[in-house]
């Protein structure tokens, strides 16, 4: 009897042990993550700024840029009245510039009926001083519908656009000028948002996504027409945004009901690849991922509560550790 005792409690402090440890783990993770009080701005998109050592993060509602230190304070950093919603934002540290996409999803303080659901833009500023330094008008590049998404650059400095509403890459080019780089029908595939996030590999190629349809597809910066989709094993629903981390590993954010981050494996070139690594959101609507010092966040936009009418609206985010 008294052996039986021992091994009894023997086995719950050992299960207690598995337990705390597992709770501190749990409670670490949490512990890292950045949450920050912005008012009702809900934004969509973030981007770090090593140099300056902050995110800097969007507004859907307010259509401004601000910027979160590493302790979550946040201010507001950019005021322009030519923006309605800020959607995709990327700073250029080497450059010191930072370019925005400006839309009208229908949610913002400026919306209206001549910008929603047609404005496709790009701004760009200095990224110390906030003072603007050019405006691009994408969407009359191509007739109907425009929601410029995200943004990415090359190496030269320049940048490719995703269009949600039409099925258009586009390209603006270290002179200035902006054209439709690539257009593929599998880039629109049904109604409301369709190419979302994008990414830039480093042999020679855009990654890029269809939030309605799922797939994912590899565009050739040397040649726009040879456009492949990269195998998956399932769709990949709500697909928002990409954040390669290196060759080999792509973070993809969706949500969409889904509303989780995996990583993505790719061992042929991103013909194909296989997600190794899954994590729910801690709040709703996660839509980016950025690295910063070499660990992912994501940003939980809570973009859900701005659209559904009757929804309390809210003024804290997280820039959750994935």
């Amino acid at each position: 009897m008294k052996t039986r005792n021992m091994h009894f409690i023997a086995r719950k402090l050992w299960t207690g042990t598995v337990l705390a440890a597992t709770l501190l783990a749990s409670n670490l993770a949490i512990a890292g993550d950045i949450t920050f009080t912005a008012d009702q701005a809900y934004p969509e998109s973030v981007t770090w700024s090593a140099r300056q050592h902050v995110f800097m993060v969007g507004s859907v509602r307010h259509g401004t840029v601000g910027k979160v230190t590493p302790d979550g304070r946040y201010t507001v950093f950019i005021k322009d009245s030519r923006l309605v919603s800020t959607l995709g934002l990327l700073v250029d540290d080497r450059r010191n510039v930072l370019w925005v996409t400006n839309s009208d999803p229908g949610a913002g303080e400026r919306t209206s009926e001549a910008t929603r659901g047609k404005l496709a833009a790009v701004a760009t500023y200095d990224a110390t001083t906030g003072a603007p330094r050019a405006y691009y008008d994408l969407s009359s590049l191509d007739p109907g519908a425009h929601l410029a998404n995200d943004l990415v650059l090359d190496a030269r400095g320049n940048a490719y656009v995703t269009d949600s509403f039409a099925p258009v890459i586009y390209r603006i080019d270290t002179k200035g000028h902006a054209s439709i780089f690539a257009r593929d029908a599998r880039f629109k595939t049904g109604e409301g948002f369709n190419l979302n996030g994008i990414a830039i590999h480093r042999d020679g190629y855009l990654l890029t996504g269809n939030y309605n349809s799922g797939e994912l597809f590899r565009v050739d910066l040397n040649d726009p027409s040879k456009i492949e989709p990269v195998k998956l094993s399932a769709p990949l629903k709500g697909a928002d945004g990409f954040n390669l981390i290196d060759g080999n590993h792509l973070v993809v954010v969706q949500n969409a009901g889904v509303d989780q981050t995996v990583e993505l494996v790719s061992t042929d070139g991103w013909h194909s690849a296989t997600i190794v690594r899954k994590q729910k959101s801690e709040q709703s609507m996660p839509t980016a991922a950025v690295k910063k010092n070499g660990q992912v966040y994501v940003l939980n936009s809570r973009i859900d509560t701005l659209f559904k009418p009757d929804a309390p609206k809210v003024s804290e985010y997280i820039l959750q550790q994935f």
